[in-house]
């Protein structure tokens, strides 16, 4: 029985590893996620070019390489509004360096240099404060534990909204 314990323990916090897209690396916060998709390169770099997301685009071997706008978390969203999210989340914009990398049915976004941008409650409205400020531990090795409770998970539904292009409904039945 104990056996089976620990090998259920083991088997759970590896399938919640898998889904965790934050990486921490030498002190700094990275999200990177892979999504497939039946659109060919050029119809991606059209798509995230014409979004309206960024600021700053361009392609360069075979990357869209961009300035993420700041966004904002809508806490009216059904999946964030029953977890009363903290204020930082809600109270600040999140902006960033976003690498995508292409390959025929499948892009991966590597999202770095997280800013939280103020919005005038918590932070000054336009100053730009780095992810990990906030959500690292001072020795840079760790995530701090309050990041591990609701805002990795809402993060992680926003960033996914954000970099994931929608699928076409078909209306065949």
């Amino acid at each position: 029985m104990k056996h089976l314990l620990i090998a259920i323990t083991l088997i759970t916090s590896l399938s919640l590893k898998a889904q965790d897209n934050f990486v921490l690396n030498e002190g700094k916060v990275s999200w990177i996620k892979v999504y497939e998709t039946k659109k060919s390169k050029e119809e991606i770099i059209a798509h995230f070019k014409s979004s309206g997301l960024f600021k700053l685009f361009r392609v360069e071997d075979g990357k869209i390489i961009a300035t993420l706008r700041p966004q904002e978390i809508d806490k009216t969203n059904k999946k964030i509004a029953g977890t009363l999210p903290p204020a930082l989340l809600v109270k600040t914009k999140f902006a960033g360096s976003v690498i995508i990398s292409l390959k025929e049915g499948k892009y991966r976004v590597n999202y770095n240099n997280i800013l939280l941008v103020g919005s005038g409650e918590l932070i000054k409205k336009g100053e730009k404060q780095t992810f990990e400020t906030h959500y690292v531990n001072k020795d840079g090795k760790a995530f701090r534990i309050s990041f591990n409770k609701k805002p990795k998970t809402i993060y992680n539904l926003k960033f996914n909204e954000v970099f994931q292009m929608e699928v076409a409904k078909s209306d065949d039945w």
